[in-house]
């Protein structure tokens, strides 16, 4: 679990941190105007559409981007062709819609489905992907048939991503598994350079990197592969502040829950950005260093964090079983903790308390939270990684195997990495001052 929520951090934090109208499509445009009167909705019903599949206006560049998504309206002359291309009779087509809770019993398949590009692929699903097959010599064999693969290369690509055929129940997972590995860019010189110019790193600071963390390029085989390994490698280790499972969870879920579709939402994280690289430049080794301006402005801000990520926080100084509540202006200005830990609850509005952590006197000591401008420079190669990255495919249930309605770009629901620079922002100048009279 903990790794897959750092992973999560690793997304949320890479893309919720960039302007999300850099690089979207004018709600005023003309062209956007025109292509819904040819499509014949309105612009609240085609976000409403796009919100289905987990996406937004803005996750589309111009009109062409979105075009290419979406494809052509689906007709009665395009949806016969469609029904050729798949052996099927149109009641055959609808019983199997109906049957999945795509499609009511007096609804029309062009009403359930506004495009053409949907339905073949929602078809796809359904009719390969989904697949709950068992996996036996017959069905392997009708698989690679199909695939134009022998045995020995199927083995070799599972075998190539330390797989092999005993992990996979289904068809369906095979197939989506195969799909994801032959999608994949090989790890050649020129896509090592290409991946090196896209960081900004050098390959002697990407091998020492690797070799840091116990790992070397000879482990990898593929870029996308590598370029996972160096967004867990470059963000900060969460896990150290003792989160345990449940409280991750409930972190993950708060933040699952914002309405980060609000224009004012990216707006004041763009923002929040600025600032905290501000802080980062500080210069200090203890409280008295500090401006008042500048211990107004570290309040200021995480006061800003908590209310756009609708949280609370409480801080308390414990020992020996003593807890004391502290406030975050005096936590700034004070010069030791006379040999107390510090506790951190962390509360959404509704007072449930999501998770708490405690910060010793060695933990303070020890390089818990890297200076936050590395940190931040991380976040910045991150997000070049995370931003065309394609996720690999989740393991299929038997049962009921459906082409998910959420699955959403990163964004939606990963954020959790935001709040945690944020406080490591904060902590590290804490550590600072804590630590520097004790």
């Amino acid at each position: 679990m903990k790794k897959l929520i750092s992973f999560t951090i690793a997304a949320s934090l890479a893309i919720a941190t960039l302007p999300a109208s850099a690089f979207a499509i004018n709600s005023n445009d003309p062209e956007l105007q025109s292509y819904l009167n040819e499509i014949g909705m309105t612009q609240e019903e085609l976000e409403e559409y796009l919100s289905y599949d987990g996406y937004t206006l803005e996750d589309f560049k111009d009109v062409d981007d979105l075009r290419n998504e979406l494809g052509d309206i689906l007709t009665e002359e395009n949806l016969e062709l469609l029904l050729k291309n798949y052996g099927l009779t149109k009641n055959e087509l609808k019983q199997l819609l109906i049957d999945n809770g795509e499609l009511e019993p007096n609804e029309e398949i062009t009403e359930a489905f506004k495009f053409y590009n949907d339905l073949e692929e929602y078809l796809d699903f359904l009719l390969e992907q989904s697949d709950s097959t068992p996996i036996t010599e017959e069905t392997l064999s009708d698989f690679l048939q199909k695939r134009n693969m022998t045995k020995e290369q199927l083995l070799a690509l599972l075998n190539s991503h330390n797989e092999s055929l005993e992990d996979y129940s289904s068809i369906g997972e095979l197939a989506d598994a195969v799909d994801y590995y032959q999608s994949l860019t090989p790890l050649t010189e020129e896509t090592l350079n290409e991946l090196l110019d896209t960081l900004g790193l050098t390959r002697q600071q990407l091998e020492e990197l690797l070799v840091a963390n116990n790992d070397s390029l000879d482990n990898y085989a593929t870029v996308e592969e590598l370029s996972e390994a160096i967004v867990n490698y470059m963000l900060p280790d969460f896990e150290e502040l003792g989160l345990t499972d449940a409280e991750l969870e409930k972190l993950y879920n708060h933040f699952h829950s914002l309405n980060i579709e609000d224009p004012q939402f990216a707006s004041r994280i763009e923002e929040l950005g600025k600032r905290l690289e501000a802080i980062s430049s500080y210069d200090f080794e203890g409280a008295k260093e500090l401006s008042p301006a500048q211990i107004a402005e570290i309040a200021d801000v995480m006061h800003d964090i908590l209310d756009i990520f609708q949280l609370d926080v409480k801080f308390y100084l414990t020992k020996n079983g003593e807890k004391k509540p502290l406030s975050l202006s005096t936590l700034l200005t004070m010069e030791s903790t006379n040999g107390y830990d510090l506790l951190i609850e962390i509360y959404n509005k509704q007072g449930e308390l999501l998770a708490d952590f405690t910060l010793t006197a060695d933990m303070f000591n020890a390089d818990l939270f890297e200076d936050v401008g590395e940190d931040l420079e991380n976040i910045g190669k991150v997000a070049k990684i995370e931003k065309n990255a394609t996720p690999k495919p989740v393991k299929r249930t038997v049962k009921e195997a459906k082409l998910p309605k959420t699955a959403s770009p990163y964004a939606t629901n990963m954020l959790m990495g935001v709040v945690f620079i944020a406080a490591g922002a904060f902590l590290f100048r804490a550590r600072k001052i804590l630590g520097a009279k004790k």
